[in-house]
């Protein structure tokens, strides 16, 4: 038997006793706790993307100098 009160399986809809009517939003809170999260996720996501870029350029930073020295030594010809 269905109560008062009681919401239809999808969430829309509340009997009153007498007839299923629309439900009202339901309060789902701030959304404070989700900007916290797509903040800390982007600033995550710069963090390990710096630290990559400092080890390739670490590691492969003469390289890449010779390269571009080479591309301008090529184009000053």
């Amino acid at each position: 038997m269905i109560q008062p009160g009681q919401r239809s399986l999808d969430g829309r809809w509340v009997w009153n006793g007498a007839a299923w009517v629309p439900a009202p939003p339901s309060s789902g809170g701030s959304t404070a706790g989700i900007v916290i999260g797509l903040v800390a996720g982007c600033v995550g996501i710069l963090f390990l993307t710096s630290i990559l870029v400092i080890v390739i350029l670490l590691t492969m930073g003469n390289q890449i100098a010779n390269v571009f020295s080479n591309v301008v030594a090529a184009l000053g010809s």
